[in-house]
């Protein structure tokens, strides 16, 4: 198949989990025999037009019209304030994309990847050319104050597309409950590299460097967060948990990683309550691998998660989880309660400090069963969540569409 992704971020420009998914996928699909083509964002610095690992890539440089366009544009719109650059440089790319999607050379189909594509996936489909809006997240999960417009976007996306796919079937569930048809609504679980983060290809020598650099003993128990720093991920409530957590089990050390709106915040509780380390510094694949290995436990707790790919980083590297499972949450899908046949972790409810704490409580209780969890963990991604089975999978559907 000749495959066509619209996708705002791709190596090196990644921001999240988008970007990890779009090239993890693409490279498993080309391993499969398909070519695929990447319409993404660039700058002067890159490579207008490369192959990478297989992977034709174009990359558009926006040139908005922002003077022309502003007089045009509603209230609505104007009040994006500083957000508006954003949105006329995204309305660029897709502008670019588009055409160049419908100029590269015929394609069987294209990919829309999150609303940051819709209306280059949209035009395209306008075109003739089949459509599949591929959906990461949604507005009105992401944030405590959903824009209306863009939910609307993303309704209307759902609308014009030849087929949906999303992340999770609780992703899904949302979906069919915001007015999606859910005939038209697919799960495709993301994937993770499972010959990378594996605990035998781990140097313990860098690992017990790490415990030095923290200041961490022997007898310390390290429970480690990985994520954006910000309100969604429960980061407060995890700090909080970590205070109640101490109380019982007082070698127990939070190590929280990442960047984010919550930064000071979370510094400043962190070191008030003397319960661990923030760490901001951007971390290199080999680093963020020796830091899960340093981990006895992970905790995800979010209040909402479409997927969470760094709770399948945790569980490759044969470390269990405690996860935020309460609403919209893929992490329930990945990690395996207690009461399953292979436990993998705990669910607990991501706005709830006391719950945290005790699903925390209850992973420490035993080492050597933590232990077991964190093989089992390992297992299960190595049966359920491979690139190749989720190329697989994402691939049936892509010939289902593009066939009917």
């Amino acid at each position: 198949m000749r495959i066509a992704y619209i996708s705002n971020e791709f190596p090196p420009l990644v921001y999240g989990g988008l970007g990890v998914y779009v090239d993890q996928i693409s490279r498993e699909l080309t391993s499969l025999g398909q070519k695929v083509t990447v319409f993404t964002v660039g700058d002067q610095k890159l490579s207008r037009h490369e192959e990478v690992g297989g992977v034709e890539v174009y990359r558009e440089t926006p040139v908005p019209l922002k003077d022309g366009l502003e007089i045009f544009l509603s209230p609505e719109t104007l009040a994006w304030g500083d957000g508006l650059g954003l949105l006329l440089d995204l309305f660029s790319y897709n502008q670019l994309s588009a055409a160049r999607v419908l100029g590269a050379g015929p394609a069987d189909l294209c990919v829309a990847h999150d609303w940051l594509a819709l209306p280059g996936g949209m035009a395209v489909k306008r075109r003739g050319l089949p459509m599949i809006y591929h959906v990461h997240g949604l507005e009105v999960g992401r944030s405590p104050h959903p824009n209306l417009q863009l939910a609307a976007l993303e309704k209307k996306g759902a609308e014009v597309a030849d087929a949906v796919i999303t992340v999770s079937q609780a992703m899904r569930q949302e979906m069919v409950s915001l007015g999606v048809d859910e005939e038209k609504v697919n799960v495709c679980y993301h994937g993770v590299d499972t010959s990378f983060f594996d605990p035998g290809k781990v140097d313990p020598h860098r690992v017990s460097g790490l415990r030095k650099q923290y200041g961490l003993g022997e007898e310390d128990q390290v429970i480690l967060f990985l994520g954006r720093l910000e309100p969604v991920k429960g980061v407060m409530q995890l700090i909080e948990a970590m205070s109640i957590v101490a109380e019982e089990y007082p070698n127990a050390r939070l190590l929280l990683v990442g960047r984010g709106s919550l930064e000071k915040k979370a510094g400043q509780e962190i070191k008030r309550r003397e319960i661990g380390t923030l760490i901001t510094d951007f971390l290199a694949p080999e680093e963020k691998r020796d830091h899960y290995a340093l981990a006895d436990l992970c905790a995800f707790p979010s209040l909402y998660e479409p997927f969470g790919i760094v709770a399948l980083e945790a569980a490759a590297m044969a470390r269990p989880a405690v996860v935020g499972a309460s609403g919209t949450s893929g992490l329930r899908e990945i990690v395996e309660n207690p009461g399953a046949l292979r436990p993998t972790g705990v669910h607990v409810d991501g706005r709830n400090p006391e719950d945290i704490a005790w699903g925390i409580e209850l992973a420490l209780q035993d080492p050597s069963r933590l232990k077991g969890w964190g093989q089992n963990a390992r297992e299960r991604v190595l049966e359920r969540f491979t690139w190749r089975k989720a190329a697989e999978e994402t691939l049936e559907i892509y010939r289902k569409v593009a066939s009917s």
